[in-house]
């Protein structure tokens, strides 16, 4: 791994790299599946179809159950997801093992923060705020917004004029190929905390620098550095 200076922020993916989203996910996600009398997805399952946003989670979890939902099917789909989730944002959700402790050693080392997700923007602001996130977090940009979802770079972009830096100071930090993409379609430094959700894929590859933990990257973070 080529040693780099630290950055003066961090753009921080949400399910798989700052919380487990999962169990709330597939709650909400069975009892969808269950009005059209598909069988349910275990949380294993709803891992791997996480990542790309809320409708293309619903698309992908009947295509795999059964014949896909188009059209108004579709968006009816999606929106009783939507209403299944919100009601069960932080039930079992849990926040992932040095995730508070790298949001506060950022705030130490003076390095902006953001969370660049897919997830509707409320609903992740929600989440983060329940765990005390905010305002260590100073911005959210999700997938409602009016730009096109990682992996494309916009959502990349936005965040680092939202925080005042160059993209060449600003790390992206995620769990995943759209993380990656988005990173790689901006120009951003990519750092990959690999975990169980999305697709399979070979961070090593494809990612600038591949940590095993939230905590090893911490570490890594102070004990870099200031650009």
């Amino acid at each position: 791994m080529t040693r780099r200076p630290r950055p003066r922020a961090l753009l921080l993916d949400l399910d798989g790299t700052l919380i487990d989203g999962a169990p709330d996910l597939a709650a909400a996600l069975g009892e969808v599946l269950s009005q059209y009398g598909r069988t349910p997805l275990d949380v294993d399952q709803t891992r791997r179809f996480v990542g790309h946003g809320v409708a293309r989670l619903v698309g992908d979890a009947f295509a795999h159950t059964g014949a896909p939902l188009a059209g108004d099917q579709l968006a009816q789909a999606v929106h009783a997801m939507e209403r299944a989730y919100a009601a069960r944002l932080t039930v079992d959700t849990i926040l992932l093992p040095g995730a508070r402790e790298l949001v506060d050693s950022c705030g130490t080392l003076g390095i902006a923060l953001a969370c660049v997700t897919n997830k509707p923007t409320a609903m992740a602001r929600e989440i983060l705020e329940f765990f005390g996130l905010v305002p260590g977090i100073a911005e959210v940009l999700g997938g409602d917004l009016d730009l096109p979802r990682k992996p494309a770079p916009e959502p990349l972009l936005a965040a680092i004029d939202r925080l005042g830096v160059d993209k060449a100071q600003a790390w992206m930090v995620g769990d995943g190929l759209p993380d990656i993409g988005a990173a790689r379609a901006a120009g951003v430094t990519m750092a990959c905390v690999p975990s169980r959700f999305g697709e399979e894929f070979d961070a090593h590859a494809q990612a600038d620098m591949v940590f095993a933990s939230l905590h090893e990257l911490r570490d890594a973070l102070a004990e870099t550095g200031a650009q």
